[in-house]
């Protein structure tokens, strides 16, 4: 490297000479008559200086150029190219204003090329940190492949009474939670069709009062849709369980149709509005606690097992049929003051390591002081 620099360096200083040169020769030639001869005088001497000067440079390159070629820097097919040092030579204009440009111009593509190589240098890195510490975050093709379903579709595994576990699709898991969890009303949505109902809500419901006939309406209206939709449930990308006067959750999947869950919230049944989706948060306090909760929880599953992240997740919430109604596992209360909020929460924790193990009715619950371990 330092060679290499001398190089440049022993070019630059040619380069100089050279505009050196040819400034002595325009001097020369612009000089008034009766100052010629002095001026060529003067120049001559400029000039013999310079030549000289130029010529040592010549010979230190030389002789650089062959300290270089013998430790391997220059080889021979570099030199076959006529590109010794890595350049494409540009032409010499006599100004040599031209030449400093095109020198610029080609270290800057090159510099641009190194900048491509430390982007996929950085990206394979990121990769492989991603591939590491979050396994189930790979592409959805890739788990398809290893699915070893026909057509790549991938089916989660759901609970059966006697706990084992089979292939189910997501019309399946949907059916399987109807029957374990009665009074939940399920739904599901296309994306479009989640916006309107989340503004339909907005217009029909109040945050104080709930007239039962409007929400009986609501709740008729949400059966149509479900209905309509079942004929391609392979578009489904929203579902929304439903438990009156107690919750509304919103789960979203990730690509629509599949069963991966990507985000879910949970909001009172008397909240409408456009902030009603499954990355959205509740104006209630109560509700705000159970999605922090919610989204730990569904980040578990995932991370314990992808395929079954959906029936989990969807168990889990079933648990919350009680959440008014259900003591604290620990304290033996229905509700405790919350510190930092300075208000009366019931028990909003379900513990969610073992879902697969016991029924949503079983569920343990407990206050957010009383939890002895995250989650």
């Amino acid at each position: 490297m330092e060679r290499l620099g001398r190089a440049g360096r022993l070019i630059a200083d040619i380069r100089l000479g050279a505009d050196r040169l040819l400034e002595a020769l325009f001097v020369s030639g612009d000089a008034p008559p009766y100052s010629v001869r002095q001026h060529v005088d003067r120049m001559e001497h400029i000039i013999v200086k310079e030549d000289a000067a130029m010529r040592l440079h010549f010979q230190d390159l030389r002789a650089l150029g062959r300290q270089l070629e013998e430790s391997g820097v220059l080889n021979g097919a570099l030199k076959a190219r006529g590109n010794s040092w890595g350049l494409h030579m540009p032409l010499v204009c006599p100004d040599g204003a031209v030449v400093a440009y095109a020198w610029k111009r080609q270290l800057a593509g090159q510099a641009g090329a190194s900048a491509v190589d430390r982007t996929r240098l950085a990206l394979k890195a990121f990769t492989d940190q991603k591939r590491r510490f979050f396994p189930h975050l790979e592409d959805e093709v890739v788990s398809h492949l290893h699915d070893g379903e026909p057509g790549g579709t991938k089916k989660p595994k759901l609970f059966t009474s006697n706990g084992d576990l089979e292939e189910k699709s997501l019309s399946d898991i949907l059916k399987n939670l109807e029957h374990e969890a009665s009074n939940i009303k399920i739904f599901t949505y296309w994306h479009l069709d989640w916006s309107k109902r989340a503004s339909s809500l907005a217009s029909l419901l109040d945050d104080d009062f709930v007239d039962p006939s409007k929400e009986l309406n609501l709740q008729n209206m949400g059966k149509s849709r479900s209905g309509a939709l079942t004929t391609s449930i392979d578009q489904v990308a929203v579902i929304e369980l439903l438990v009156p006067s107690v919750f509304r959750a919103v789960v979203s999947l990730h690509p629509a149709g599949s069963t991966d869950p990507d985000a879910v919230a949970f909001f009172s049944p008397t909240e409408g509005g456009s902030y009603l989706h499954a990355r959205g948060t509740s104006v209630h306090n109560v509700f705000k606690h159970v999605k922090e909760h919610a989204d730990k929880a569904l980040q578990y599953f995932i991370s314990v097992e992808p395929s079954k992240a959906l029936p989990l997740l969807l168990r889990w919430i079933a648990s919350y049929q009680t959440l008014f109604t259900k003591v604290c596992s620990k304290c033996g209360r229905l509700l405790m003051m919350d510190k930092s909020l300075a208000l009366l929460l019931p028990p909003v924790h379900r513990p969610y390591h073992q879902t697969s193990n016991i029924g949503p009715d079983l569920q343990e619950a407990y206050h957010i002081g009383c939890s002895s371990y995250d989650g």
